[in-house]
């Protein structure tokens, strides 16, 4: 986004000529939620974060407010500039859910001292302190999960692999990583495609049946590999002889025809090109009761009550816990310091007060419904990942965390139908 750039120096000239929001004194600590869409898990996931905290009594001199951005940079830039044009002043910002959209953000509030918290922005550039240093996430880096990627592959001792990539800026920095990695690691990349919609798998996949491929690694949106999973049925290419590793967005709903930009396979067809598939995945909700900041032992069923009778149905809650777990982060850690010397943070010169606030949010501690929410250096959230495999009939996966360290247990619940089988891989 070569005039990104441009923009935003257009724009934080303009917010700095017209206004000096954040050099006037506050009576409200406004957390400004960007939000891609009203009808996410990610927004009820927020809102159910918001519900308990005003429950328990959260600050009443805390106030949240809610922009869309519909997963548009320029519409994400605005509602920050039009916020601090009524001269109000934002310490902290929890989104965006897109990549594209948190970086655009990001761009614009280093200029301010404002913490940002996105629910699951997971492109790697955002790791870049010098470009994003007030950027902190729910999620890890994209190119972690290659790690865990490369683990599959010298478990198994697969060397030779061909990879099927979307044709856009994000999965194409995956797959440099991923092939630096490869080869540092002595796999071979028989070639990687390059596609930008489905209909170019009509041709990809009858090549790689040519070629004799059996090690498949999927770098896209489900709705390509989904497809591909489509014309590999097609084209006989499933079964015990053939392996996809499929990426993390891969979900319970992944076959479901709904979501299918044709239909030229059913759900059933599908399925069977997915059975024995593998994944890599962030662990999702914590299935142990833990302390909650309010109201003692809590246990994660019920937040998952909350959420579902917000999103007014009982399935579907994917990344509802990131979204939670961002308002609560950050609303508890300013409640923290409000309590501590709320004078400060209300009058405090705000480069100074936004960084104190940085530095609060990267050493927090809190126990979320995500786990232990603790971020690294680079403002990563240190998530564990699993390594799930499409079966039949397997109901429940439980995740035992793939990183840098040997794999442990940690009793966590992930996404029906997928078996977990990380355990030994990371070493």
């Amino acid at each position: 986004m070569p005039w990104l750039g441009s923009l935003i120096i257009i724009l934080t000239t303009t917010c700095y000529s017209l206004i000096d929001a954040n050099n006037n004194a506050s009576k409200e600590v406004l957390i400004v939620v960007i939000t891609s869409s009203d009808s996410s898990s990610v927004y009820y996931g927020y809102q159910s974060a918001i519900s308990i905290l005003k429950e328990y009594n959260i600050s009443d001199l805390i106030t949240f407010e809610f922009r869309l951005d519909k997963g548009n940079e320029g519409l994400a830039v605005k509602h920050i500039v039009d916020i601090l044009k009524e001269n109000r002043r934002i310490f902290a910002v929890v989104g965006s859910s897109k990549s594209a959209c948190s970086m655009a953000l990001g761009q614009l509030l280093k200029h301010y001292s404002i913490p940002q918290i996105s629910p699951n922005s997971a492109s790697s550039l955002l790791s870049d302190k010098e470009e994003y240093p007030f950027f902190l996430r729910m999620t890890n880096s994209a190119f972690e999960r290659n790690s865990v990627r490369i683990a599959i592959l010298k478990y198994f001792g697969w060397k030779r692999i061909f990879l099927v990539t979307q044709g856009i800026e994000f999965f194409y920095d995956i797959y440099e990583d991923f092939y630096e990695k490869a080869i540092s690691n002595n796999i071979t990349i028989i070639e990687n495609y390059i596609v930008h919609d489905s209909k170019e798998l009509k041709t990809v996949v009858p090549d790689l049946l040519e070629r004799d491929a059996r090690i498949m690694i999927v770098l896209s949106y489900s709705s390509i590999a989904r497809s591909l999973l489509c014309q590999a049925y097609i084209h006989g290419m499933y079964g015990e002889k053939y392996v996809v590793i499929l990426p993390s967005n891969v979900n319970r709903n992944f076959v479901s025809l709904s979501s299918f930009e044709n239909h030229e396979c059913t759900r059933e067809e599908t399925g069977e090109a997915l059975e024995g598939s593998l994944r890599e995945a962030a662990l999702g909700y914590r299935i142990e009761a833990f302390i909650h900041p309010y109201n003692g032992n809590y246990d994660v069923n019920e937040l998952l009550q909350v959420i579902y009778k917000q999103m007014n149905r009982s399935t579907g809650i994917s990344y509802a816990g990131n979204g939670f777990d961002a308002i609560m982060t950050t609303a508890l850690t300013i409640e923290e310091i409000i309590k501590k010397n709320s004078s400060y943070l209300l009058n405090g010169d705000p480069s100074d007060v936004g960084k104190m606030l940085l530095n609060a949010l990267l050493t927090s501690n809190y126990e979320g419904v995500l786990g232990n929410i603790v971020f690294d250096y680079q403002g990563n959230l240190k998530r564990l990942i699993s390594i799930q495999q499409f079966r039949k009939d397997a109901m429940i996966s439980r995740g035992y965390g793939c990183k840098s360290n040997p794999a442990k247990q940690n009793k966590i619940e992930t996404v029906k139908a997928f078996r977990d089988i990380s355990n030994g891989m990371c070493k």
